[in-house]
C-alpha cells in the first residue's frame, strides 16, 4: 500500500475521499457546527498548473457554491497528495 499517508492525513481531518483517477481526487467532509458539506477537489491540468478547490458541496440561493478556506495542515496533506497523485499518474 505505497499510496495512503495523504489519504490517512486527510482521514484524520475530518475527510473522506469520494474518488480519484488520473484526472485527481475528491474529498468531501461535514461541517457539522455549521450545517454544511466542504468538498476539496485536486484537479490535474495538462500544462501542469494544477488545481485546488475548496467550497460548499451544493449552490446557494444564488445558484453558486461558496468557497471554504482550508488550514495549514489541510494544506499540507494536499501538497502530499498532489506528490502522490503525480507518482502514480506521471502528472
Amino acid at each position: 500500500m505505497l499510496f495512503v499517508k495523504a489519504d490517512k492525513a486527510m482521514e484524520k481531518l475530518g475527510f473522506e475521499k469520494i474518488k480519484e483517477n488520473e484526472f485527481g481526487a475528491s474529498y468531501r467532509k461535514e461541517i457539522k457546527k455549521y450545517k454544511f458539506t466542504q468538498r476539496l477537489d485536486i484537479g490535474h491540468k495538462e500544462d501542469g498548473n494544477h488545481l485546488l478547490q475548496s467550497y460548499v458541496d451544493g449552490t446557494n440561493s444564488d445558484g453558486f457554491n461558496n468557497c471554504v478556506g482550508i488550514t495549514y495542515p489541510e494544506m499540507k496533506a494536499v501538497m502530499e497528495k498532489f506528490r502522490e497523485l503525480k507518482r502514480k499518474y506521471r502528472w
